[in-house]
């Protein structure tokens, strides 16, 4: 399983529905648990947000995330970002 494409498939219609899409690509308990992970990883990132706009602090999300799993390509980073911004507005 590519961690990144699996990320990109789970958050692809985010906040939108995608798990029939998703499961049927990665149907297995292990690939699931394995992006829930990170996707509840990137929830518990601590962000001091003063006076950031939504855009740096999906930034830093995907910088924090970026150095965590130096594997996740910049599109899975950027989706990260989203899912962590669009949850905290």
């Amino acid at each position: 399983m590519d961690i990144s494409e699996a990320i990109l498939l789970k958050l692809k219609h985010y906040p939108g529905p995608n798990e029939a899409d998703f499961q049927s690509k990665h149907p297995s308990e292990a690939a699931q648990a394995a992006v829930r992970a990170i996707l509840d990883e990137a929830m518990r990132i601590q962000i001091e947000s003063g006076s950031k706009t939504l855009i740096e602090i999906g930034d830093e999300v995907s910088g924090v995330m970026g150095e965590r799993h130096q594997g996740l390509l910049a599109d899975a980073l950027d989706e990260l970002a989203n899912y962590f911004t669009y949850l905290v507005k």
